[in-house]
């Protein structure tokens, strides 16, 4: 039974490779309806497909998905409910540990639960801040910044890479000063800029720069969110490398520990020439049409967004730190797979005393390999690529406000009116609008 474990393992990892995560069928279908603006019916699809399409390893995507196409949908109290148990998986989650055996690189990424990347993690609290502030209760809001703060210090002291988020420094920064929080306001105002000059090169986003009017004391103001766009989706990519080029770099690699040192032997006279199949994420940018917009009161000037989070950028400069970190364990994965389909080549030969029936299971095992060896590709689909903010100071009274949203070229392509917003004298209110065109 020993000398059969080598292919179970490999059985096992076909059967668990059908759980891949959302399809890209189902991204596709779920995305459309983010472009169309129907944010309900998207919310209402994640729904219908939570066990088809997410399954017990993804409950923390399903909730992601779900807490963001509500947000979208201005359903703010079921949204915010289901962030909230997204943000309680990702605590449960953090404090599980990876298997790093011989059993787990045998296997694919998708065995694993998905865990959520830094910029992850923060957009749930800025969006679940953003639905506190809908739903009128500023000092929920305000323990959903401070606890932004809290992790991302505590991230910043022990990862290096992408290590903080400066658009979520920044709206907590906000949120701070609306609480009468000075000192919490300029600390996070500080690491938001420094967070930001540090993604210099990165990306284009900064701290966004709306200077008050000479007559501000009189006047009350509204900060606009426009979350544009759809983050990139992660794809897999194969590469073949010869058993020759990789070899060495395996050596002394204490995840090959488990496996029969004769196997390993047979495996190293025998294998130059051949080559492994090792399978990397990579991202592919989503199209959508709207580049740029501007906020308006009234009849008032039009005040043009700037961009204030970049999270493709984010998003790629996570994905290349954790290719370069995790570069030599996938090298092993697939290294580890070949070797496993040569144990079970030699073992069905020793069993059936036939060399034909060795190969085939041998051929067998090679394909359930390759068909297995595929890169995580789970994201938190449903984000936006972009934030972009606006900040309008406005007498006390009511006002239309109108989002206007172009193209590259400069033409209109999309229209919002936040009707009748109440500004108070030396008070600030928030307006947030996601698009997906």
């Amino acid at each position: 039974m020993k000398t059969a474990r080598p292919a179970l393992a490999l059985l096992s990892c076909l059967i668990l490779s059908a759980c891949a995560g959302p399809s890209l069928r189902y991204k596709k279908d779920v995305n459309a309806l983010f472009e169309k603006g129907s944010f309900e019916a998207a919310a209402a699809k994640i729904e219908e497909n939570k066990e088809k399409a997410y399954g017990k390893k993804d409950e923390l995507l399903y909730l992601l998905d779900l807490g963001s196409a509500q947000n979208a949908a201005l359903q703010n109290g079921p949204g915010n409910e289901s962030l909230a148990l997204a943000q309680e998986k990702i605590e449960e989650l953090s404090v599980q540990s990876i298997s790093a055996n011989l059993g787990t690189l045998a296997l694919n990424d998708y065995t694993q639960p998905y865990r959520a990347r830094v910029f992850e993690r923060a957009f749930t609290y800025f969006l679940r801040g953003l639905d506190y502030l809908a739903l009128g209760a500023p000092d929920e809001a305000a323990v959903e910044a401070r606890r932004a703060v809290f992790f991302l210090d505590n991230i910043r002291e022990s990862k290096s890479g992408y290590n903080d988020d400066a658009f979520v420094q920044y709206f907590a920064s906000l949120i701070f000063e609306d609480r009468g929080l000075r000192s919490d306001a300029r600390i996070s105002r500080a690491n938001a800029r420094n967070a930001y000059e540090k993604q210099k090169g990165e990306s284009s986003a900064r701290l966004p720069d709306f200077p008050p009017p000479p007559d501000y004391a009189d006047k009350g103001e509204v900060i606009i969110f426009h979350l544009n766009g759809r983050a990139p989706q992660k794809i897999s990519r194969a590469i073949m490398f010869a058993w020759n080029d990789i070899w060495f770099t395996l050596q002394g690699n204490s995840d090959l520990e488990g496996v029969q040192s004769d196997i390993i032997s047979a495996v190293y006279a025998g294998a130059f020439g051949n080559s492994v199949t090792v399978s990397f994420p990579e991202l592919r940018d989503e199209s959508y049409i709207i580049t740029s917009s501007s906020a308006q009161a009234g009849e008032g000037p039009a005040e043009q967004t700037q961009l204030a989070a970049d999270i493709s950028a984010a998003a790629k400069q996570t994905l290349d730190d954790e290719i370069a970190a995790e570069r030599l364990r996938m090298i092993t994965r697939a290294a580890v797979k070949y070797i496993l389909s040569v144990q079970a080549r030699h073992a069905a030969k020793k069993i059936s005393g036939d060399d034909t029936v060795g190969s085939l299971v041998g051929m067998a095992m090679s394909v359930l390999s390759n068909a297995t060896e595929k890169a995580d590709t789970r994201s938190w689909f449903t984000l936006p690529a972009q934030v972009r903010v606006a900040r309008l100071f406005l007498p006390p009274g009511q006002h239309d406000i109108k989002l206007v949203s172009y193209d590259g070229a400069g033409r209109a392509v999309d229209e919002h009116v936040f009707e009748k917003v109440q500004i108070n004298k030396g008070g600030r209110q928030y307006l947030y609008l996601r698009t997906a065109k």
